[in-house]
C-alpha cells in the first residue's frame, strides 16, 4: 500500500505545478478571448467574503515568583529508593 502512495503523491504534485504554470503563463491576443476563457472567468469570478471578527488583543505582564523550600540530595534519594523495586532474593 505504501509503495502506491508515493507515485500518486508525485502525480498530484506534478498536476498542481502544471496547473499553476498554465494559469500564470496563459495570455490572450484580444479582450474578446478573455470573455470566453474558462480560466479567466474563474479567476475573476466573485468569491464569497467571509466576515471575520478579530478579537482585541492586549498583553498583561505576569510575574510569578515561587519560593520553594530547598530539597536536599538525601530527600531525593529516599523518593527514588521507594519507587524502584529491589532485586529478587535468590
Amino acid at each position: 500500500m505504501r509503495s502506491a502512495l508515493k507515485p500518486i503523491a508525485w502525480l498530484c504534485l506534478l498536476l498542481t505545478l502544471f496547473a499553476a504554470y498554465g494559469f500564470a503563463a496563459h495570455q490572450h491576443t484580444s479582450s474578446a478571448d478573455d470573455a470566453q476563457c474558462a480560466i479567466c472567468l474563474v479567476a475573476h469570478s466573485a468569491s464569497p467574503v467571509v466576515a471575520s471578527h478579530l478579537p482585541s488583543v492586549f498583553f498583561i505582564l505576569v510575574l510569578l515568583i515561587v519560593l520553594a523550600e530547598p530539597v536536599s540530595a538525601k530527600q531525593r534519594l529516599i523518593a527514588f529508593a521507594v519507587s524502584v523495586r529491589p532485586p529478587p532474593a535468590v
